[in-house]
């Protein structure tokens, strides 16, 4: 059970392996600096995540960004989306630790709902979303992994186990 820093260096590493996948073997194009260093951040923010749901530096991060994500969405006046996802966070408060947020099926899926639809209110972006959302997706499977190790990730996700909220 590693701390936030263990965390952030499987984040640095499973970003590392997924960039060299899409780079070397998906043959994408390769990505300017800025976009590998956007890329790097989204790996990071994800192998933080699962430890929302306690006092941590995840937790911490997270209502950051919560916060300039509600800035960002006043200033475009989109109330309708900053009411509804004003409930979504106060969810991590509501659960146990190691609970639903330490599922793979969790940490696979939230990340594509909100993407399909930030995706479709914001269809411009919806490509570098995509990378963003993978990039994510990677990071925060790497926290389960140093939490559990492979085996009992993998028993996790395919057990339904019902997570009490």
């Amino acid at each position: 059970m590693p701390g936030y820093k263990g965390h952030l260096a499987g984040g640095v590493i499973a970003f590392g392996m997924l960039f060299f996948v899409l780079v070397a073997i998906v043959v994408i194009k390769k990505p300017s600096m800025l976009t590998a260093v956007e890329w790097l951040l989204f790996a990071l923010a994800g192998s933080l995540f699962p430890d929302i749901d306690i006092k941590s530096k995840g937790q911490k991060y997270f209502y950051y960004g919560v916060f300039l994500f509600f800035i960002v969405l006043a200033v475009r006046q989109r109330f309708e989306m900053l009411c509804c996802f004003s409930f979504i966070i106060i969810t991590p408060m509501l659960t146990r630790h190691r609970g639903i947020f330490h599922s793979p099926r969790f940490v696979i899926t939230i990340p594509l709902i909100l993407w399909i639809f930030v995706s479709i209110s914001m269809p411009r972006i919806m490509y570098q979303l995509f990378f963003d959302m993978l990039f994510f997706i990677v990071g925060a499977l790497s926290h389960l992994w140093l939490d559990f190790g492979a085996r009992q990730m993998i028993r996790r996700s395919l057990t339904r186990k019902k997570t009490r909220w």
